[in-house]
């Protein structure tokens, strides 16, 4: 009957708001900012686990949920390079697909259908889809009934929402919605109800070395002179 004892025993709530001091395969090691050390177990949904962070370009795979918003033609043409797009991860209630202004369904005119319209025509929609390549300056998405390749700008801002413990790291800020049983408060451990994780570096992101390396990495390469005469 244990369940009914736990039940007995009262609990109290952690909302807090700290840094990601280290990682374990059931939560986080957290430092909070009032200084005090927690060991902060997964809620039992990761749905309640929400990651949200920028993107480098080499960070994005095949196959990743993407959506961006783009002005197109009646031939379904973007008008512009996409210079900003989320990587997400789709639960029930996504549509995927191709919206215009909101309202689903935009999909035969946009792409195929009868095109009577004029080609300058344009419409700003919102493209959710799976990646399925990109590379050089162009990107292809598809989803229900629909594919379409967009230019994508040189610098273009790749915003992450996901709900993926597991793309958490070191030093990433983390708000804290936990609870623990009160007579043991002093073990510091809490089980999270909700985690908003926020990436403090890129996903994806490389650290450039440092000018000093490079140096000495020229240098190596040289064979050192021998005094053979």
């Amino acid at each position: 009957e244990l369940s009914a004892q736990q039940q007995q025993i009262p609990k109290e709530t952690l909302r807090a708001e700290g840094k990601i001091i280290g990682l374990f395969n059931a939560g986080y090691y957290v430092e909070l900012d009032s200084g005090q050390k927690w060991t902060i177990f997964l809620p039992d949904s990761t749905q309640n686990v929400e990651v949200l962070g920028q993107a480098e370009r080499r960070w994005l795979q095949r196959g990743a949920y993407v959506s961006f918003a783009g002005v197109f033609n009646s031939k379904g043409e973007a008008q512009a390079a996409i210079n900003d797009m989320q990587v997400f991860q789709p639960n029930k209630e996504t549509k995927l697909g191709v919206q215009v202004d909101g309202i689903a369904g935009a999909n035969k005119q946009l792409f195929g259908g009868q095109k009577t319209e004029p080609s300058e025509q344009t419409a700003r929609y919102l493209i959710s889809g799976r990646l399925m390549n990109i590379k050089d300056s162009k990107m292809t998405v598809s989803g229900p009934g629909f594919q379409t390749s967009v230019p994508i700008a040189e610098k273009m801002t790749i915003r992450v929402k996901m709900n993926n413990p597991a793309l958490a790291r070191v030093g990433d800020k983390v708000e804290v919605n936990a609870w623990y049983y009160t007579p043991r408060a002093q073990l510091m451990q809490a089980k999270a109800t909700s985690l908003k994780i926020t990436a403090v570096l890129p996903f994806g992101y490389i650290e450039p070395k440092p000018d000093a390396n490079k140096e000495n990495g020229e240098e190596d390469k040289k064979p050192p002179k021998k005094d053979d005469d």
